[in-house]
């Protein structure tokens, strides 16, 4: 019976040693810039994270693949209050490959110019809902936020 009983401790031990190990070399937050923000009049606004995917170097990999709606994220972000043509600056850590597209209430998708990180509201009034795509070396992720143009 003892021996069972060392046996059943030494098991625990091996196994609680090798997941201790397993997270000291698994991606982390720092690694992986799953928030970004918008910055209007030099305030920063966080944009809500719709998916994402990460590899690692060592071959792990961080992924939120589910399907999602735009708009259903949009809820989880307060609408921002802009004026027409107000420049948006579209920030996120190390400097991804950027594409930004625009959906209107008739959820028609349009890509959006965007210089130096920045993109101009729309010339008309509205309800605007914007998705960025980051791409980096190691993975991409989506973001959305959305303005109300007046």
């Amino acid at each position: 019976m003892n021996k069972i009983v060392a046996m059943s401790l030494l098991f625990l031990l091996l196994v609680g040693c090798s997941k201790e190990k397993e997270a000291t070399t698994t991606i982390n937050d720092k690694q992986v810039p799953v928030s970004g923000s918008i910055v209007i009049n030099d305030k920063e606004y966080d944009m809500q994270v719709g998916k994402y995917h990460w590899s690692g170097g060592k071959g792990e990999k961080i992924t939120k693949v589910d399907e999602y709606s735009p708009n259903e994220v949009a809820k989880r972000f307060d609408d921002l209050t802009v004026e027409k043509g107000t420049k948006m600056k579209v920030k996120i850590r190390n400097n991804p490959k950027l594409t930004v597209y625009q959906r209107t209430k008739s959820n028609q998708k349009q890509k959006i110019v965007l210089t130096d990180n920045y993109i101009k509201a729309p010339s008309e009034s509205g309800y605007y809902l914007y998705e960025v795509y980051g791409k980096w070396a190691h993975g991409k992720a989506t973001y959305v936020f959305d303005v109300n143009v007046e």
